[in-house]
């Protein structure tokens, strides 16, 4: 703990004798700074942060703290200069005047890594259109694809990882089914009414925004990639020939959003000519993306035809298998599809343009490369017997291959050399795999059942029936913008003065959480931290004076996620789920660190909650008397995600714990003729607040939904999409039963409360109306005066209704003022920003924008402070992943001049004419079916 005393304190930790003439502590000190490779240096008290070769200006007294933070990919490799003694990431400078120090990162050497394969797009009767009978009879029939079926038969078929992406809903995996001890389950859902994404990894529903007047299509996508990535989820255009292309196959305008992840070349229901089309016309005009695979799997009665999940299957490439693994693969394009039968080939594309021998550019990524350097392409062939390997260069499949061979099928595979010059354009290297005739009959039978295919259509899958490609790799001189019509507008955010807490370069860091002890005035934060095996919990505080502490991971494992802290009187609590005895199944649990002297030092992991189920989602309130009450949604076999309640004394001891929400719900296992028929009313995203010594807890709930977690039942369709959600409000040990908030005509969700100093409890949600995609999100806030039970009629907070306003949190400002934070989508910028509302005593007032640069979201309020995640680092929109934590202080005047008015935005909003939302295709023409099939 000797660092982070020497943070908080500012001692020398040095001992060079030539900076210890000359200069004394008293005087101002100039530090030019140097920073050699790929990382970030950080000064504490924070000045800016350097990225290359700066200057840092420090007033006459203080001895800065120098932290140093390697981007994705490196590390730390050294001081020198005025820190030539600091042998840690951490220099403390111990003289002023003007001084020199350089700060040394170095690339890690790659990890060896594996294929492994999934399907990232399937259903299950979650879908309002998950099974043959409900696409046939309107979704008022019974359904017949149950979660529980399709985990059987991916692992009986060898997935290694699987998401279940149902229609716009995140409901299937509050689903008890949701469960398997064989592969890896990823969330999922295909999202957006048009065009459909398929999103893996994300925390919830991506909900997409309603189009605005005279705004490209093209924004309501973008706002939808940038949701997805503020909570480091991977983004993938599903289906593009139907979704993203125009009839003679050129971009439709929603296809210029930028920082897609993958695209689908592949879609087993669609026209994959078209598609890899449209990915080349992409590539070319300066999208870098991988490829993917999908089944896009609705119907079992095509089981038996080969129409499975993983035909055709995508398989990426990583160290590890896990999720975070996995998703961080995906989103760096590292990825080949192929089409998963009985004999399937496939191959892999690796490039050395060096000469050394080693092949160390890998299909999906972008290698910086001069013109006019001979390089060489390594395509590796397993199961080729009978194919042809075809080599493109952009522009792709027009100028025809650059390498057409024929393969002999070797027993240990085929590898084969390519030589190439590059050119002065960008250009991108991928190769196909492609077979005559019926090399694979179920793949062609279900294609003409599933596909669009026309005669031309037909003759093409006839003589090059395609069976395996690999993601380009791209190669250019320097990194390449996409051009197009409707891109993004440029950044039009202001400096907030916000300060860096967490994070390093090119890595996510999100879903912050902070506490402010007034009586210390000190600033306590923690947030989840990524690269490319794990997520992490890390903590740091900041002190009164500006001082940082060093950033400390309190998670012994590679699988911590959503931390929570609280704070009182100098003991620091932190909670966060975990799965440290792995992901398959996926049992994660709650867990808690204590501190006892200011977060200077953390005491021993606390295991709160496992089961035998998922413990997910913590909240944590920290009473007078050093207690901390913990809530949190739980979900075990047959039983529905329920909120739970303890409490860790100050001894550590842990009470036993008590389901809060399960009294009241009808809960039922239903039919095994129809997998709609199951009735498991979730809890979820549970909040607590102390209202003295009594927990207020808060959740939202879909128990009074007419079928909970579906869509329609028998008899009358479509039912409620999403679920009629609605805020339960419970007082521990004063209420028998919660107080429910909100409508039956809308989603209400993701609460937060708050007590204040005069003993109100205050609720935030955010709700929208009961419409699965294009409709914004609105805030709704309530409050209870004290030994009352009833909430006041609920408010609308700062609403626009051509904006949409997500994940409220509340907070006390430094005079106990409740204040609200949100990020909002009212910029004429697109960029999701942050904004604020203070209590007056009587009723939330006016919205002020954080007018800051980035894509900021996840706020959190915490005394004088907002606490945010910002992509402001980022160089550029895509395949940059750069999402770091910041502190901004409302009482610094950049923080003021940054925040404007809402209703002083320099352009109206407007909604746009509703459009209907896209319908799900009917992926068999009945006429066409043969009558087997049918049930």
């Amino acid at each position: 703990m000797l660092l982070c005393v020497a943070l908080l304190a500012g001692c020398d930790g040095s001992s060079d004798d030539s900076r210890g003439s000359g200069p004394t502590p008293a005087d101002p000190l100039s530090l030019q700074l140097t920073v050699e490779g790929e990382g970030q240096v950080s000064s504490s008290p924070r000045t800016r942060d350097c990225f290359a070769s700066c200057t840092l200006d420090f007033a006459a007294g203080t001895l800065p703290t120098l932290l140093a933070v390697p981007a994705r990919g490196g590390r730390f490799a050294g001081w020198d200069g005025a820190c030539a003694d600091s042998t840690t990431t951490v220099c403390t400078l111990s003289t002023s005047g003007s001084l020199q120090a350089t700060a040394r990162f170095e690339p890690v050497p790659a990890q060896a890594a594996d294929w492994y394969e999934g399907d990232l797009h399937t259903h299950s009767d979650h879908s309002s259109d998950g099974s043959l009978p409900r696409q046939t009879l309107d979704d008022r029939a019974p359904g017949n694809m149950p979660i529980s079926d399709i985990l059987r038969l991916a692992g009986n078929l060898g997935a290694d990882f699987l998401p279940i992406t149902d229609h716009r809903t995140y409901d299937q995996h509050y689903d008890p089914q949701w469960t398997s001890d064989r592969v890896l389950l990823i969330p999922g859902e295909e999202a957006n009414g048009r065009p459909h994404a398929t999103v893996h990894g994300a925390v919830d529903m991506i909900d997409q925004n309603a189009a605005l007047e005279g705004a490209p299509e093209s924004r309501v996508v973008q706002e939808s990639i940038w949701l997805a990535h503020s909570q480091g989820a991977a983004w993938v255009t599903a289906h593009p020939d139907r979704d993203s292309a125009n009839d003679d196959g050129s971009p439709r305008p929603h296809a210029d959003a930028v920082g897609v992840d993958l695209v689908e070349v592949w879609n087993r229901a669609e026209n994959p000519e078209a598609e890899i089309d449209y990915a080349e016309n992409r590539w070319n005009a300066g999208w870098r993306f991988g490829i993917a695979g999908a089944s896009d799997n609705h119907f079992k009665e095509l089981w038996a035809l080969g129409g499975t999940p993983l035909r055709p299957a995508t398989a990426t490439l990583t160290p590890m298998l896990n999720e975070r693994a996995v998703l961080d693969s995906l989103r760096g394009g590292s990825t080949i599809v192929y089409s998963n039968g009985p004999t399937t080939p496939r191959v892999t594309l690796d490039a050395d343009f060096d000469g050394d021998g080693t092949f160390e550019a890998l299909a999906g990524q972008e290698v910086l490369v001069p013109a006019g350097i001979r390089g060489r392409l390594r395509a590796r062939v397993e199961a080729g017997l009978g194919s042809r390997l075809l080599i493109y260069a952009a522009p792709g499949r027009s100028a025809g291959p650059i390498a057409n061979i024929a393969l002999a099928g070797a027993p240990g595979g085929d590898t084969h050399l390519i030589d190439v010059v590059t050119p002065q354009e960008p250009t991108w290297y991928r190769a196909e795999l492609r077979s005559i005739g019926l090399a694979e009959p179920a793949s062609l039978l279900t294609g003409l059942l599933l596909g669009p295919y026309e005669i031309e259509n037909l003759f093409q899958e006839l003589l090059s029936q395609l069976r395996a490609a690999t993601s380009p790799i791209f190669v250019s001189a320097a990194s390449v913008e996409p051009v197009g019509e409707f891109v993004p507008p440029p950044d039009a955010g202001r400096d907030d003065g916000a300060e860096y807490a967490l994070g390093a370069p090119g890595e996510f860091a999100g879903f912050p959480d902070a506490a402010f002890d007034a009586a210390a005035g000190r600033l306590h934060l923690v947030a989840e931290v990524h690269d490319p095996l794990a997520t992490r919990v890390q903590y740091l505080a900041r002190s009164a004076d500006g001082r940082w502490s060093a950033p400390q991971t309190l998670s012994d494992s590679t699988s911590a996620r959503f931390p929570k802290v609280a704070a009182h009187d100098g003991r620091i609590v932190v909670a966060w789920q975990d799965e440290r005895a792995g992901q398959i199944p996926r049992r994660p649990a709650i867990w808690l660190r204590v501190s006892e002297d200011g977060g200077l030092s953390f005491g021993p992991e606390i295991p709160v909650r496992g089961s035998d189920g998922r413990a997910m989602h913590p909240d944590l309130a920290l009473a007078a008397d050093g207690a901390a009450h913990l809530v949190w949604q739980e979900i075990t076999s047959g039983a529905p995600f329920d909120v739970w309640y303890t409490t860790v004394g100050a001894d550590g001891v842990v009470a036993e714990a008590v389901n809060l929400s399960r009294a009241d719900k009808d809960i039922d296992a239903g039919s095994p003729l129809d997998a709609r028929s199951a009735r498991y009313p979730a809890s979820v995203w549970p909040a607590i607040a102390l209202d003295g010594a009594t927990p207020v807890v808060a959740w939202q709930d879909n128990r009074s939904d007419l079928d909970p977690l579906w869509t329609g039942g028998v008899g009358y369709g479509e039912g409620t999409s999403p679920d009629d959600w609605q805020i339960a409000v419970m007082r521990l040990g004063r209420d028998e039963t919660p107080v429910f908030l909100g409508a039956a005509d809308t989603a209400d969700r993701h609460p937060d409360l708050i007590v204040d100093a005069a003993g109100r409890t205050h609720v935030v949600w955010d709700s929208k109306p009961l419409r699965s995609s294009g409709a914004n999100l609105r805030l709704l806030a309530t409050a209870r005066q004290p030994a009352t039970h009833d909430f006041i009629e609920p408010q609308s907070v700062a609403e626009e209704a051509a904006a949409s306003a997500h994940r409220p949190r509340l907070g006390l400002d430094a005079a106990g003022v409740p204040r609200l934070s949100w990020f909002d989508s009212r910029s004429a910028d697109w960029r999701w920003r942050v904004m604020h509302a203070a209590y007056d005593g009587a009723q939330w007032g006016a919205a002020s924008l954080l007018d800051s640069r980035g894509i900021n979201t996840w706020p959190v309020p915490a005394g004088p402070y907002t606490v945010l995640a910002s992509t402001r680092n980022a160089r550029r929109l895509q395949r940059d992943r750069s999402q770091q934590i910041f502190v901004v202080d409302s009482a610094q005047p950049a923080t003021r001049a940054a925040t404007v008015a809402a209703a002083a935005l320099p352009k109206t909003l407007r909604l746009a004419a509703p459009v209907e939302q896209d319908e799900d295709c009917l992926h068999i023409p009945i006429p066409v079916a043969p009558p087997a099939i049918l049930p």
